[in-house]
């Protein structure tokens, strides 16, 4: 059937035959997901808090006090 389609669009018949019958093509696995990390997830909530309390304040200057309060958490 897919040989005949292809044949009728102008395509030569050896090419058809070659098309038509080839293997399926498989599709690749999915990536695991790596998991998020104890310190990461930490920081996400300190920076989501901060972002709150200075909603104005560079993103780069909070992401900074977030990593330094993680830190401290972390420690004790």
């Amino acid at each position: 059937m897919i040989q005949g389609i292809l044949m009728s669009k102008g395509i030569t018949p050896a090419a058809a035959h070659e098309v038509a019958y080839a293997a399926p093509v498989v599709a690749a696995e999915k990536k695991a997901k790596r998991k998020v990390g104890q310190y990461q997830k930490k920081w996400g909530r300190n920076l989501k808090a901060l972002k709150a309390k200075h909603p104005r304040t560079a993103s780069g200057t909070l992401m900074k006090k977030a990593h330094r309060q993680t830190r401290k958490e972390m420690r004790s």
